[in-house]
């Protein structure tokens, strides 16, 4: 895992109210947001809690830098760790910082490769509304990522600090834009020569020849590369600092002549190093970008002119009104009331025009969006385009996936088809398909369920699998995913094969053991009384949600709560919840920890169920049939 401070630069943008407005916002996908946890706050809701952050920073007067902490806590590719896991984390972390008795929000998001968890934390105390900056947090980042390794058994990671800041930002940029820095771009290109260069003109010389120079600016040095575009030279490589090249090369001196040849190489902004040739995608995604820019102008100039034109004409209507109140109204007090009349009236209007106006170009500039390149390929993909596709999936950020996956083996792979169904696409080219409570993720070689791992979602990653890429199938993971992935294949019958002759053996096991007659239970003369199992369909997707909003609505929580359907793997004691009646079935609603499984009963067991009250013990057995308990545990 991976701790990360996202500082905000200026404090004109610096607004706790927008960052938890963009935290929880889906942007049109289920699978962005997970989990929203309040913490130290009166209210539970984020739009409310949010306020009330904002009000506490306001009691503050005194602090001139930015008052809220972003933090980022991002765990590695195929990690899910559960809601408690990342409670804790949450707590130890913010405890570790000196936040633990502030205000803060932490938002779980599920829309990249790798989980990650963002918290909005006051940096204003609650009560002594004092501001608190934690000192050298870098340093307890890694200190903290190393116990929680440790703690909550996650994957280890390299938490040492081997890049300047400088150097973080255009990883940074270079990952999530998917063009190349001016200091990657140096650094690939000539950071050799000019280490290598032992005077002041050999290195004049190289930077010339890659259409660079180097100067003063403030105490140090500065490499540009023309248009204003320029880098800290100690921000390329440490040793390029001006101490250092001093020490090296002696005192600074400026070229001493203009060079007569003409650069060999210059920098521009083009996609960073992949796979695959992407010249013809980048050639349309600058005449895309040009035909935005082009367009946003135009759109503006037209509001504009509607402004304009809608001040000039409310302004000829008041004129007109005062020239009537002139020439046919008598009394100076009627013609003084009546002209304040017209002129409030007037400036209504002209606030009317301006909010409009506002709006329209609002409107106009999310329309016109201005995308980096990973984001156009995004773009393009979700419309369809296979190449773009190619290109997310060609680029070194794409990883792959690892950890409990299901791939082809001994196939030919049959292109992904992108289509409307799926939730999204990430920046490494992985296709996020909602499945009930499930997403199944596609990188285009695996198929990896996160996110509830469900017998459905397994299902429905066998069958895509199926689909897609042929009926020998390849499991990786943990033994417990791997019994799993076999019980739902014998389950449901799939024309299958596994590449695992173990595997293989259970899963045609299993299907043996489905295919026999169920063997009826003899009923118990003695001990608790016990209900016959379910023998009926298991409720659909659409129900699940139902119900799932019904306990959100009970429990007044601003996230939805896990609900899905029991399961063998569930058996054990459970808490009673509820009876729901829904199109003339009936389900008992039965809480595990932080999960409510649905289970389908019948009359006699809804019967028993009548007398109990919530929260209930029963014990719930592998097939279904329910043992009421001795009563309540508090």
């Amino acid at each position: 895992m991976i701790i990360k401070h996202v500082p905000m630069r200026s404090l004109r943008k610096s607004n706790v109210v927008s960052l938890v407005d963009y935290l929880t916002n889906t942007q049109g996908r289920q699978e962005r947001v997970g989990e929203i946890t309040v913490t130290n706050c009166h209210s539970d809701r984020h739009a409310a809690a949010s306020l009330e952050m904002l009000n506490t920073q306001s009691l503050n007067t005194r602090a001139k830098s930015d008052k809220t902490y972003h933090l980022i806590v991002s765990f590695r590719p195929g990690e899910l760790p559960s809601a408690a896991t990342v409670r804790a984390i949450e707590a130890r972390v913010c405890h570790r910082l000196g936040f633990g008795e502030h205000q803060r929000m932490s938002v779980l998001h599920h829309d990249t490769n790798n989980v990650h968890l963002h918290l909005a934390i006051n940096k204003i105390h609650p009560t002594r509304y004092t501001l608190h900056e934690p000192y050298n947090a870098y340093r307890a980042f890694g200190e903290l990522c190393d116990s929680l390794e440790d703690a909550f058994h996650l994957e280890r990671d390299h938490h040492q600090v081997r890049k300047t800041s400088g150097e973080n930002r255009a990883s940074d940029m270079e990952r999530q834009a998917g063009t190349e820095s001016l200091i990657g771009w140096v650094q690939r290109e000539c950071l050799e020569e000019l280490r290598a260069a032992e005077t002041w003109a050999e290195l004049h010389q190289v930077l010339h020849h890659h259409g660079l120079a180097i100067q003063p600016r403030g105490q140090g040095l500065v490499i540009t590369a023309g248009q204003g575009t320029f880098v800290r030279a100690s921000s390329v490589a440490r040793d390029l600092s001006k101490q250092s090249l001093e020490r090296r090369l002696g005192r600074f001196q400026p070229p001493g002549f203009v060079q007569s040849a003409k650069p060999t190489r210059r920098y521009e902004a083009k996609p960073v190093r992949s796979r695959m040739d992407t010249t013809a995608l980048y050639a349309r995604y600058q005449q895309d970008r040009l035909a935005r820019t082009q367009g946003r102008a135009v759109a503006m100039q037209e509001a504009r002119t509607r402004k304009a034109q809608s001040i000039d004409a409310a302004k000829r209507a008041g004129q007109i009104k005062r020239d009537t109140i002139k020439l046919t109204m008598r009394g100076r007090i009627t013609k003084k009331l009546l002209y304040a009349t017209v002129s409030q009236t007037l400036r209504s209007d002209l606030r009317q025009i301006v909010d409009r106006h506002r709006r329209d170009c609002a409107a106009i500039t999310a329309r016109y969006q201005r995308l980096t390149w990973a984001d156009w390929l995004r773009q393009q993909a979700l419309a369809g385009d296979q190449e773009a596709l190619r290109a997310l999936r060609a680029r070194d950020a794409a990883r792959g996936l690892s950890g409990d996956t299901i791939m082809a083996v001994g196939t030919r792979l049959v292109n992904a088809v992108v289509g409307a169904h799926q939730d999204s696409i990430t920046k490494q080219g992985t296709i996020i398909y909602r499945v009930g409570l499930s997403a199944v993720r596609d990188d285009g070689t695996r198929l990896q369920v996160s996110r509830e791992v469900t017998n459905d979602g397994i299902e429905a990653a066998l069958r895509l699998a199926v689909q897609k890429y042929g009926t020998t199938i390849a499991v990786s993971g943990s033994d417990a995913f791997k019994t799993r992935v076999a019980e739902v294949a014998a389950r449901c019958r799939l024309t299958i094969r596994f590449d695992d002759p173990t595997l293989e053996q259970q899963r045609q096991r299993l299907a043996q053991e489905s295919r026999r007659p169920p063997t009826p239970e003899t009923p118990s003369t003695t001990g608790p009384k016990q209900a016959a199992p379910p023998r009926f369909t298991p409720p659909s997707d659409a129900l699940l949600r139902s119900l799932a909003e019904r306990e959100r609505k009970r429990l007044q929580i601003i996230r939805t709560p896990t609900v899905r359907r029991f399961e063998a793997r569930d058996q054990g004691m459970v808490r009673f919840g509820a009876v729901e009646q829904i199109e003339g079935r009936h389900f008992a609603l039965v809480h595990r920890q932080d999960e409510t499984l649905v289970l389908s009963i019948d009359e006699a067991t809804l019967k028993q169920f009548a007398s109990l009250k919530r929260g209930h013990s029963l014990r719930v057995s592998s097939t279904g049939s329910i043992t009421l308990g001795r009563g309540r545990r508090r």
